[in-house]
């Protein structure tokens, strides 16, 4: 499969998220990008950070699917951070001191931000977020 912005994608929870809400795995309309997400990630084209699996883990929804399928996916897809990415990320809060989300700071929750750039940084890959440019707020984009 060729991809359209090179061959390695990050993927943050948001994209997980409207994955599974939108394109469920039970649906046979969605096996075939369920079926391409597989390959990707046996072929190690596709992952996140383990970050993405704690704030994914903390999520207190009726809706299990996404827990689910991120224990299922969590020794092929969720990537550990070790002491390179964790300098990358100590250096992008420095460059970027608003990018980590100050609410979960106060409630010690798991922010994957700039983890999930960290870790693209890390392996040269690109990010898949569905963030958008905000002017009040520093977010992936930025």
């Amino acid at each position: 499969m060729e991809l359209p912005f090179g061959d390695k994608y990050v993927v943050d929870t948001n994209v997980l998220i409207t994955l599974i809400n939108f394109y469920p795995q039970n649906n046979p309309t969605f096996k075939a990008i369920w079926d391409e997400i597989g390959v990707l990630i046996k072929q190690k084209n596709m992952f996140s950070t383990n970050v993405v699996y704690e704030e994914i883990m903390r999520y207190l929804g009726k809706d299990d699917r996404l827990k689910k399928w991120a224990v299922a996916h969590k020794k092929r897809f969720f990537i550990s951070t070790n002491p390179e990415i964790f300098q990358f990320a100590k250096d992008i809060i420095k460059d970027f001191p608003d990018l980590p989300d100050k609410k979960k700071l106060q409630t010690g929750e798991p922010d994957a931000d700039p983890f999930l750039i960290a870790l693209a940084q890390a392996k040269g890959t690109t990010i898949i977020t569905q963030e958008k440019d905000d002017p009040n707020k520093t977010k992936i984009p930025d």
